[in-house]
């Protein structure tokens, strides 16, 4: 088992500060370790010897040699011929682009899967699960679909909940109500967008719960988020994937279509009546003609 598999097992009872330094490592593995106990720390926000107890919880006599650990791991990945198959790309000749573009997108699946901790998928449920808070969905120019996907599920499982969209000038007078009984759910992604991050901070100053989804490299919202969800980016087009990000969106409506599972579904026999009334759907059209073959 290496070290990552370990911190993502959910196996550890990791305290706060300590969690801080797995999100740290998970968003840049296995990088973030390969440097001094000071630097790991002020990445992290925690004290120095918090990083050396975080290394002899994980069993080692210190945070040297928790690191030479980690060089064995590394050493033994780059002459695996699994690295070797991720780092020879087949070009257009040798395989249909198609296939090629989905087995990027697996990748980056199966990356974003180890970077992320069993425990702060679970506060987001919690945050989301909630019915005493009111859930507000934001993103930016690319990623605001996702905060619309996000809310388009949520409205459906439980009350209480927003879409911020349209111009800035709309969005920032959401901010009037917002305080302690709201959280906001919040897309950023690299290329950071300067409004989204002034919006979360000034919610999370009004008292706001914030959950993130972003990147690796971390949106400046880290800082102040109560979660952080990150996940893979990098693909082998110049854009940026957002695969990932909705596969983390649609396991955090899944968690959250569980956790409620009595009330949401009374919420949706209700909203199915309405939508029947108003013959919404195709299939309620028919039923209200009297047809149906």
């Amino acid at each position: 088992m290496t070290i990552r598999d370990r911190l993502t097992e959910g196996g550890i009872d990791f305290t706060r500060a300590e969690l801080k330094i797995v999100r740290q490592l998970l968003s840049n593995y296995p990088a973030a370790a390969l440097n001094t106990v000071a630097n790991l720390a002020a990445a992290a926000g925690v004290s120095n010897p918090t990083v050396v107890r975080f290394a002899n919880k994980l069993g080692y006599e210190g945070y040297a040699e928790f690191q030479a650990a980690l060089l064995d791991e590394v050493q033994e990945r780059m002459s695996s011929p699994l690295s070797m198959l991720d780092t020879r790309k087949p070009s257009l000749e040798q395989e249909n682009f198609y296939q090629y573009f989905m087995r990027a997108s697996i990748h980056a699946l199966e990356s974003s899967m180890h970077m992320l901790p069993p425990d702060d998928f679970e506060a987001a449920i919690d945050a989301a699960a909630d019915l005493n808070l009111r859930v507000h969905c934001l993103g930016g120019r690319f990623s605001g679909f996702m905060a619309g996907l996000l809310w388009s599920h949520m409205k459906q499982l439980r009350p209480d909940t927003r879409w911020i969209n349209g111009s800035q000038a709309d969005q920032v007078d959401h901010l009037v109500d917002f305080g302690k009984r709201d959280v906001l759910f919040v897309y950023d992604y690299r290329r950071y967008q300067n409004d989204t991050i002034r919006f979360a901070r000034q919610a999370a100053k009004q008292g706001a719960k914030i959950v993130l989804f972003t990147d690796r490299w971390l949106s400046p919202i880290a800082q102040f988020a109560s979660v952080t969800l990150t996940s893979t980016v990098d693909t082998v087009s110049p854009y940026d994937t957002m695969v990932p990000a909705i596969a983390q969106t649609e396991a955090l409506i899944a968690g959250l279509t569980a956790r409620l599972a009595t009330q949401s579904r009374q919420r949706i026999e209700r909203m199915e009546e309405l939508r029947r009334s108003y013959a919404i759907t195709e299939d309620a059209y028919t039923a209200t003609v009297g047809g149906g073959t």
